[in-house]
């Protein structure tokens, strides 16, 4: 299980919210990608990639709200970075029908997703919570869950922790 603990500094992503049921989350999060992808949502992702190229990168699916499954209802994110708190970052403002949410500065436990989606993700978490977590001195931050898909078959978990 490849990761690391970065420091990151507070940053900006722009996208599209969708409140979907907790319980039947790996059911409707493909069907959202789906929509994105027919309905022109992705390539104005693309676009934005074009002048905004920062990390977290790629396609982002973000998970805030849900608790770890303790809470009803989530809300998922289809995102791209827009901004990041750092001195030679420039902001991108958001498009048409996107909205922006901001993440404060925080320490990410970021883990390599390497495979195909969805189960390469899918086993990231299996391990963060059977094997890494329990043993890291670490507990959850109360920050989103983020799913950073770069390229093919490559993706990042990123999880928001604090040390104990």
């Amino acid at each position: 299980m490849n990761y690391k603990i970065e420091e990151w500094p507070a940053f900006k992503v722009v996208g599209i919210r969708n409140r979907i049921n907790t319980s039947k989350a790996f059911e409707f999060i493909p069907q959202i990608w789906d929509k994105a992808w027919k309905d022109d949502t992705m390539n104005k992702f693309i676009e934005l990639f074009q002048i905004a190229n920062y990390r977290p990168t790629g396609f982002l699916g973000i998970s805030a709200g849900g608790q770890w499954g303790n809470s009803e209802e989530m809300d998922y994110i289809l995102a791209v970075t827009n901004f990041v708190d750092t001195p030679l970052c420039d902001y991108v403002p958001p498009l048409d029908g996107m909205e922006e949410f901001s993440y404060p500065s925080a320490t990410w436990a970021i883990f390599e997703a390497n495979g195909e989606p969805p189960e390469a993700v899918q086993k990231i978490y299996k391990q963060f919570h059977t094997e890494w977590f329990p043993n890291s001195g670490y507990k959850l931050a109360d920050l989103p869950v983020i799913e950073s898909y770069i390229e093919d078959n490559h993706q990042e978990v990123w999880i928001a922790v604090e040390k104990i």
